[in-house]
């Protein structure tokens, strides 16, 4: 994709570690300047990637946040809303806390976040929102149920705001990725919630996506090949959400 994003600003949020950091750096190397906003430090400094500590849950913290662009940048024309957060726990066994934990996190920082990013948008006429969306809205995960609500609403959030902003030059778009080698899968293998060997049993493609895939998918939409592109949502899940046979005789597989 060469340098398609000289000269642009980019906000993403959880971009200290895992498809975050692959997307923060991906944005970089392609010529943008990119602001990631997490609570946590990077383990290194990235190129390109100016670091600000933000808590994405908190209405304060993150218009200060926009304000830091502000001064250093004077626009935002792309805003990567990644930041997430995993809780394992059944309904009726949850916390309250650990279920709003999930919940603003993805969904209260999507709000937040596009709130202070729209304006300056439109203001410029243009820009593009992508939200890290996940399999896990389309598809029940027993003891995620926070996890997939927040996800679904990620969805839901997407396709309005992509009506409310197309007028002024702004798309809004998601990405979902399936399993991918992240600390929340490494979490939930460490917990016993989750097992390699069971999900990728479940992919057609027989492996996890790497952060670097899902990070092709965020840049693509973000940038002026899907110029025409609003509103939806790409699956990047190595067929699995598709797979109605999960476990298909030999005859009926290509190599059979």
């Amino acid at each position: 994709m060469g340098r398609g994003l000289e000269g642009r600003v980019a906000a993403v949020t959880g971009g200290a570690r895992g498809i975050g950091e692959a997307i923060a750096q991906k944005f970089a190397a392609d010529g943008a300047s990119v602001f990631s906003l997490d609570r946590i430090a990077p383990q290194a400094e990235r190129e390109g990637v100016f670091d600000i500590e933000t808590d994405i849950t908190s209405p304060e913290a993150v218009a200060n946040a926009f304000k830091t662009i502000d001064a250093r940048a004077g626009r935002v024309d792309i805003l990567v809303n990644n930041a997430g957060i995993q809780r394992v726990g059944l309904v009726g066994k949850i916390s309250f806390d650990d279920w709003s934990s999930v919940v603003a996190t993805h969904l209260h920082g999507f709000f937040l976040c596009a709130s202070q990013a729209v304006p300056r948008m439109a203001a410029n006429g243009h820009g593009a929102i992508v939200s890290i969306a996940s399999t896990a809205a389309f598809v029940g995960l027993p003891g995620r149920g926070a996890y997939c609500a927040a996800k679904a609403g990620i969805l839901g959030l997407t396709r309005a705001l992509a009506l409310e902003v197309a007028s002024v030059g702004i798309r809004v778009n998601a990405v979902a990725p399936g399993f991918t080698r992240t600390k929340l899968i490494d979490q939930a293998l460490a917990d016993g919630s989750l097992q390699e060997d069971w999900m990728t049993a479940r992919v057609p493609m027989s492996r996890l996506a790497k952060p670097d895939e899902i990070a092709n998918a965020v840049r693509y939409l973000a940038g002026d090949d899907a110029s025409y592109i609003t509103g939806q949502t790409l699956i990047v899940d190595g067929g699995w959400t598709v797979q109605g046979i999960p476990h298909a005789p030999a005859w009926l597989k290509a190599d059979g």
